[in-house]
């Protein structure tokens, strides 16, 4: 088919590439062919300016941009935010030949690819391809942007039954159309007669996508396992797979599969974001702190850029460095938190979040330069802001602060502002039980608290047993690795006071119960210790002639 000039005369090109001499000469080669309207952008920022301001006929984009967002990243935020129209032709020009780029790129499939170096007539065959294209789909795509799925399924179906040369771009487009519009027994069917035609890979992929929304798990998940066997590229299965799993209640297997998936295409935000997340909870600090720098490496100046990926980052960073005892681990993982710190510092500014988060992890990272975070007087001065700035600060900001001040040694001023985040929270159960655990274990690591329950576990069957010599020895081992704990705090006095028998307890018995009791003087009522702490510390007080101090 040759090119129409008088068609083409009007089409409006937008070209993207940081180099000016590249631009300059793709562009010539484009309007020597007949096209007049280009424009140019040598960044990201001036390429979305163009984007959102002009009805652009084609994108030709370089995948490496040197400021900011690379094409890929453009692609995929024009995109998610409805910025480019479903009629644009978005084409990577990309001397890129790594895996791990090509991968990244075809995740959010391009229109077309123009690999460097071009010549003018592999140009100009592009052209007329891409404005055929563009001419025959117009009016589908024209629907999509409009979110019109009746007439896209109508549209779709038609361009199937005529045998067009966007078949199979047809296909997917009505399949997924019949998805949007909840017709889940029409697109069965459908998937049904396009695999009799051939086994297609993302058709088998949507088959099990509806299992997943029929919540045929078991069967979408051995399906999954089988497709990805047969075309391991194809990353949405990994993605459709893991979320299998996370339904199943499965998350060793979740954190397998993203690994997997990320193995292949490492440059996706989300999967490194998701698999940081998942290994956190299945306590693989090393793995979460590995897909967290990821993520901050990945994402600065794009679409992901956001306080949250700092804050997390800093979150296992600073959960990691409680566990290491590799100094030399210790190191990397304090600068790699610095890092983090002064990225959320220099790209918001005046977020009031991540100012208090900043002025925590300062204190916490305890920089020799950074005079002002060691100063007399920086943590409660934080500790008063944060209180005054409650409506602000995210629920996970308000507990790192609040841990921070604790590890510092300041209980009574992070008590404090726990009592007030409590009543500021009062209508949240789930945040109330939360601040519960950070005020009885604020500097207790998962694995000691593990080690400190079953240590309790095993005082109380001594107890059960009138052991109480045991007991008391098995309630101050697991205190001193949780020296907060109210369970663990009443139930060592109660079995001290137990101890001696029929006779009076020694006064330095006495003294250590009621100094421990003086521990607990921050529970809240509404605890579920608080009538058995009020209990015992009125025994004590009988015995102590009113030495423990009433609330």
């Amino acid at each position: 088919m040759g090119l129409d000039l008088s068609d083409s005369l009007n089409k409006h090109v937008l070209l993207v590439d940081d180099f000016a001499n590249v631009r300059k000469s793709i562009k010539s080669m484009i309007t020597s062919i007949g096209l007049r309207n280009v424009f140019e952008a040598a960044h990201g920022n001036e390429a979305t300016r163009i984007v959102r301001e002009q009805k652009l006929d084609i994108v030709m984009c370089d995948y490496n941009l040197e400021k900011g967002k690379n094409g890929s990243q453009l692609l995929e935020e024009w995109r998610k935010r409805g910025w480019l129209s479903h009629e644009t032709i978005f084409v990577m020009i990309t001397a890129e030949t790594s895996r791990d780029r090509v991968m990244g790129t075809l995740e959010f499939q391009p229109d077309d690819y123009l690999a460097k170096p071009f010549a003018m007539d592999t140009l100009k065959q592009r052209l007329v391809r891409w404005m055929d294209r563009q001419e025959e789909l117009r009016p589908v795509n024209a629907a999509l942007d409009k979110g019109n799925w009746a007439e896209v399924a109508k549209m779709c179906r038609d361009l199937i039954k005529s045998k067009s040369r966007y078949r199979s771009w047809a296909q997917r487009k009505y399949h997924q159309a019949l998805l949007k519009l909840d017709r889940l027994e029409d697109a069965t069917k459908f998937l049904g007669i396009v695999l009799k035609e051939r086994e297609y890979p993302w058709a088998r992929l949507e088959v099990h996508r509806i299992q997943v929304a029929r919540k045929e798990l078991p069967k979408a998940e051995k399906g999954l396992r089988n497709l990805i066997n047969k075309e391991p590229n194809l990353i949405d299965a990994y993605d459709l797979l893991a979320q299998v799993q996370n339904m199943l209640k499965q998350p060793e297997h979740v954190q397998h599969t993203l690994e997997q998936a990320l193995e292949r295409s490492p440059l996706s935000i989300p999967r490194q974001r998701s698999l940081a997340k998942v290994a956190t909870g299945n306590g693989d600090l090393a793995t979460a702190t590995r897909a967290y720098k990821e993520v901050v490496n990945l994402c600065e100046g794009t679409m992901h850029d956001a306080p949250d990926v700092y804050k997390d980052a800093l979150r296992a960073t600073r959960t990691r460095m409680a566990l290491e005892t590799n100094e030399a681990q210790r190191r990397r993982l304090r600068l790699d938190a610095m890092t983090y710190l002064k990225k959320l510092m220099k790209n918001f500014p005046d977020d009031t979040d991540a100012d208090l988060v900043s002025r925590a992890y300062r204190s916490f990272l305890n920089d020799p330069q950074d005079t002002r975070a060691r100063a007399d007087g920086f943590i409660k001065e934080l500790a008063q802001k944060a209180s005054r700035k409650m409506e602000e600060l995210s629920q996970d900001s308000a507990v790192d602060i609040a841990e921070i001040i604790y590890e510092k040694g300041e209980n009574e001023l992070a008590d404090e502002l726990i009592d007030k985040l409590r009543d500021y929270h009062r209508s949240s159960k789930a945040f109330l039980e939360r601040l519960n655990q950070v005020q009885t274990e604020p500097t207790t690591t998962a694995e000691s608290r593990e080690k400190a329950h079953h240590m309790n576990i095993q005082g109380i069957e001594h107890y059960k047993k009138k052991r109480y010599t045991e007991a008391v020895g098995q309630f101050e081992e697991a205190l001193e690795l949780s020296p907060r704990h109210p369970g663990i705090i009443l139930n060592l006095v109660q079995s001290s006071l137990l101890e001696v028998g029929t006779g009076s307890p020694t006064k330095q018995r006495l003294d250590q119960c009621v100094e421990l009791v003086k521990r607990l003087s921050y529970l809240p009522r509404d605890h579920y210790q608080y009538d058995r702490y009020l209990t015992i510390r009125s025994k004590l007080n009988d015995l102590t002639d009113g030495a423990v101090i009433a609330q």
